[in-house]
């Protein structure tokens, strides 16, 4: 194109007779000509240039997806671990309560089995003007445990608690308190139920149940060293009890 260019402006320059002064218009149909291709360069680069942006967002929206599903599959890992650890509490806690209706009565009177013969059997009542025995108050609480009612199995046993501090059934109504606000995940309080089991009654047969307690709370608040404290003391203090076994298994996960 470019000498096409030249030799046009040749044969008008010998038609007319142009000086050599008056070769301008070659050189700017070459400029033209550069200034044409220039622009066609320049829109071109601006179509790759687009391309390469979209590219770039495109990947970018990709790694963003990948990083929620990452958290949608972490969420789902968490509930399914807070789902077993439910049904855990739940299979722990009847568990316990079997055992309290199935134990023979001790000697100093403090255990669970103060509770009926049979799980079906009506408990005497007192008469309207009697105050419940401990005995019968702390069976009407640990009943209310057994039928899951646990709002009023707490009340009724802060209640036993109120009414017969010298009872030797205390430490047991302290340690139900404990059990029945870990199964509904209230773990302050029961946190201060096992505590007051473990340092007013370190003797009691409960006490090692409640120290083992205490670890799995701490273990649920995310205090695994204060969790292995606990588990530790439990199997040291306690060595011959179901609950250094269970302390035991715990450290072992």
């Amino acid at each position: 194109m470019r000498k096409a260019y030249s030799l046009t402006a040749a044969l008008v320059l010998f038609s007319t007779g142009a000086s050599a002064a008056d070769r301008v218009p070659v050189i700017e149909l070459q400029m033209d000509n550069g200034s044409a291709n220039q622009s066609a360069i320049t829109r071109s680069s601006g179509q790759f240039g687009g391309g390469t942006d979209t590219l770039m967002l495109l990947q970018q929206l990709q790694d963003e997806v990948r990083a929620l599903r990452g958290m949608v599959e972490q969420q789902q890992y968490q509930i399914r671990q807070m789902e077993q650890q439910q049904r855990d509490r739940y299979r722990d806690l009847d568990r316990r309560i079997a055992v309290g209706q199935n134990s023979q009565a001790p000697q100093d009177g403090s255990a669970e089995s103060a509770l009926a013969p049979a799980a079906s059997a009506p408990l005497p009542l007192p008469a309207a003007d009697s105050t419940p025995t401990d005995s019968q108050a702390y069976q009407e609480a640990f009943g209310l445990v057994r039928q899951k009612d646990f709002p009023a199995a707490l009340a009724a046993f802060d209640k036993f608690i109120e009414l017969y501090p010298e009872s030797a059934r205390l430490p047991n109504a302290y340690y139900w308190v404990g059990e029945v606000n870990l199964a509904e995940q209230k773990l302050e309080l029961a946190k201060a139920a096992f505590e007051k089991v473990l340092q007013t009654f370190p003797e009691h047969r409960k006490a090692a149940d409640a120290s083992y307690k205490l670890g799995v709370i701490y273990h649920q608040m995310g205090d695994q060293a204060k969790a292995n404290e606990m588990f530790n003391s439990t199997i040291s203090r306690y060595p011959d009890s179901s609950a250094a076994n269970l302390a035991r298994d715990y450290l072992k996960r």
